[in-house]
């Protein structure tokens, strides 16, 4: 049950940093570089419920979806308060000048704040 637990809340978060670094390599191809991105984005989105177990329509677990979308809304903030020149220590390391990086962590917040809303219980 614990490890259900855990696999509900660190996949999408492993997803999402797996997209926030690979997301900025796939610039350069011109057109086919926002194709592959919005190919590589629409797959992780397509397994990100499947993949953490909160795929059902009324799913016991998928509160547990509040903890990443909350860890990855701190991100955010926390990236755009760097941008404006507020200086967090702690939160600093979070910072980048990358719009891409940003894109991915909201796409995912947004994702899994409906998800977490729509299979509530």
């Amino acid at each position: 049950m614990f490890t259900r637990k855990l696999v509900v809340i660190v996949v999408p978060l492993l997803m999402a940093a797996v997209l926030c670094l690979v997301v900025p390599y796939l610039s350069g191809l011109g057109f086919w570089s926002n194709v592959l991105k919005g190919g590589v984005l629409g797959v992780c989105l397509a397994l990100l419920l499947p993949l953490s177990g909160a795929a059902k329509k009324k799913e016991p677990f998928a509160g547990l979806l509040l903890v990443p979308t909350l860890l990855l809304a701190v991100a955010i903030i926390s990236q755009y308060l760097c941008s404006i020149g507020v200086s967090i220590p702690v939160l600093s390391m979070l910072r980048t000048d990358d719009g891409q990086v940003v894109l991915v962590e909201s796409i995912f917040t947004a994702y899994m704040a409906v998800q977490c809303i729509r299979t509530k219980k």
